[in-house]
């Protein structure tokens, strides 16, 4: 098993419940900063106070983008990723667009994930592919664009659909992606054996909520 340290700096504490208040997220950047996680992953309304709580520390933020459905525009998910690093995002996380994905349009889906690539500017880049609304080959060919599209990580899942990270897909992501890009398991990380499962099967971050709880 990791040390808690290392353990720690794989770990992109989520909080990105629409009914989260200010006191929760005041208490979660806190946790953040004395468990020494990699970033915090909130909602863009909230990562202006996340800078100054975090200013000094070594906790990053990351922003959700096109969160939760991915079918924004193109433009739209763009201006969304320069403004969260104009107010002090230091990674993103772009929901793929499932539908032109699953119909096939994987030019339109490289060309909107290399305009995002762009616009993180040298920044780690991440696109979360939901995986529990794709087949096998999807998956595959999802990696396939991300790579060529320039990018740092796939992940598996928002954490709001009907499904989490699973061992099979983090296997076949991490497959897919040999050494050209890294690999992030999210949603329905309960446990630290769950939670170290994930990073022996080749992940390299992952996305969790209440991530304190698995230092128990």
């Amino acid at each position: 098993m990791r040390s808690n340290e290392e353990f720690a700096r794989t770990i992109d504490a989520t909080m990105l419940r629409p009914n989260t208040t200010e006191r929760e997220m005041l208490e979660h950047l806190e946790i953040a900063k004395r468990c020494h996680f990699k970033t915090v992953a909130i909602g863009c309304c909230w990562i202006p106070l996340a800078k100054r709580v975090l200013e000094g520390s070594d906790v990053g933020i990351d922003a959700p983008i096109g969160f939760a459905n991915g079918y924004n525009t193109t433009e739209a998910k763009l201006f969304e990723t320069e403004d969260a690093f104009a107010k002090g995002a230091t990674e993103a996380d772009v929901l793929i667009n499932i539908g032109w994905l699953k119909s096939g349009r994987h030019d339109d889906v490289e060309y909107e994930l290399r305009r995002f690539a762009l616009a993180c500017e040298g920044r780690v880049s991440k696109v979360i592919l939901e995986t529990c609304f794709l087949t096998d080959d999807e998956k595959r060919a999802a990696v396939k664009l991300a790579k060529r599209a320039g990018l740092n990580y796939v992940k598996t899942s928002t954490g709001f659909a009907r499904g989490g990270a699973t061992e099979e897909d983090v296997k076949l992501l991490v497959a897919e992606a040999g050494d050209s890009i890294l690999v992030k398991a999210s949603g329905g990380i309960r446990t630290r054996e769950q939670a170290e499962r994930m990073l022996d099967l080749g992940a390299s971050r992952l996305g969790a909520s209440c991530p304190h709880r698995l230092f128990v």
